[in-house]
């Protein structure tokens, strides 16, 4: 449902969606060119179309190529919602001033928090290219993590979705407007409130930046990668 090459331009191949850049440039990456993103730059888009709202499942995939960051959380994409501090569906990735290569994210959708934090960090993934997916599948309430093609073995605490004791089902996006590569719903101003201090723009490489509206299956993620 949308489709991101970076090939010299910020724009989805999907549903025409045109962005606009700011202190975004254009380097080489995974294939042709990709997103390089900044401390004080973001890809805005004033409409996110009918087919990223209307998702009940999902999968989001990327390439990405980060460096460590300290200071806050950088976010990746996110789907504001107009009525909701965090949004509908979101990915950003905690700072880390460790040792570890190991990087912690944070994965929102509907109201749900899966955060990869003590063992379920996510392995190797700073210094060069990267892939990343994840996803939802409405139909048996499960949510997967994925990491250069390989999914990654998380707790049923993380991978079984709940609505009270019941499984979840299929999502709901509401109150959707815009859409923002590299930043939060708050770096696009009115009609949300100016980011808090801990919310900052992705500084790394962004490549072939896909998402579905259904739950790929684990051979499919493994072909992207």
């Amino acid at each position: 449902v949308a489709y991101w090459s970076f090939n010299g331009n910020v724009n989805d191949s999907v549903e025409n969606l045109t962005g606009t850049a700011t202190n975004t440039t254009f380097v080489t990456g995974k294939k042709g060119q990709a997103l390089k993103g900044a401390s004080n730059g973001f890809v805005s888009y004033s409409s996110a179309g009918t087919k990223l709202p209307a998702m009940q499942s999902f999968t989001v995939a990327m390439w990405i190529n980060t460096q460590k960051h300290t200071g806050g959380a950088q976010n990746v994409f996110m789907l504001p919602r107009t009525s909701d501090f965090w949004g509908n569906l979101f990915m950003m990735i905690e700072g880390n001033d460790g040792p570890s290569d190991s990087m912690l994210v944070k994965f929102h959708f509907d109201g749900n928090w899966v955060e990869l934090t003590g063992n379920n960090r996510i392995p190797n993934m700073y210094g060069g290219w990267k892939h990343i997916a994840f996803s939802y599948n409405a139909n048996t309430s499960k949510f997967s993590a994925y990491a250069n093609g390989s999914k990654l073995a998380l707790p049923a605490s993380m991978t079984d979705r709940k609505n009270g004791t019941a499984p979840l089902g299929p999502l709901q996006f509401d109150d959707v407007s815009k859409f923002i590569i590299g930043g939060f719903q708050q770096h696009l101003g009115a009609p949300w409130s100016a980011p808090d201090g801990w919310m900052l723009p992705y500084t790394g490489q962004l490549d072939e930046f896909r998402i579905y509206n259904k739950a790929l299956e684990d051979s499919d993620v493994n072909a992207l990668y």
